[in-house]
């Protein structure tokens, strides 16, 4: 289980950063390999589902979500592992891959305002901003 934990930590940290489309190939290339067709497409579409849904949550409520994601993951991977024991090799080299690839990446959330130079107001928000005048 502890294999799997990491592993799933790992992945889901990914989720909310510029590494995931890579990490998300190296899922669906196991998932290919370890599960059969029905199961290989509900277990990359979850980890999509739970991509969009971090990605959608609010900051405050993101770590507690992310934390319950990942132990759903764990659960998952462990009983793979626990069908397939050979499949722990391979997920000890996406964990090494996860690892390097979230080490560099650039977390999504990230703002940085720099060098600002204004004579009058400045407006720094997410999404969407429509300055008009509404009278």
């Amino acid at each position: 289980m502890e294999l799997a934990t990491e592993a799933a930590a790992g992945i889901v940290a990914a989720m909310t950063s510029d590494a995931w489309t890579q990490i998300r190939e190296h899922c669906v290339t196991f998932f290919r390999r370890y599960l059969s067709g029905g199961e290989e497409v509900l277990a990359v579409a979850g980890l999509d589902a739970n991509h969009r849904a971090l990605a959608a949550v609010p900051s405050q409520a993101r770590q507690a979500t992310a934390e319950a994601y990942a132990r759903t993951t764990a659960d998952d991977l462990a009983a793979l592992l626990e069908r397939s024991p050979e499949a722990a090799e391979q997920l000890r080299d996406l964990v090494a891959e996860v690892n390097e690839r979230t080490a560099t990446a650039e977390p999504k959330t990230k703002v940085a305002v720099e060098n600002v130079r204004a004579g009058g107001d400045v407006i720094v928000a997410g999404n969407n901003v429509n300055m008009g005048d509404r009278r």
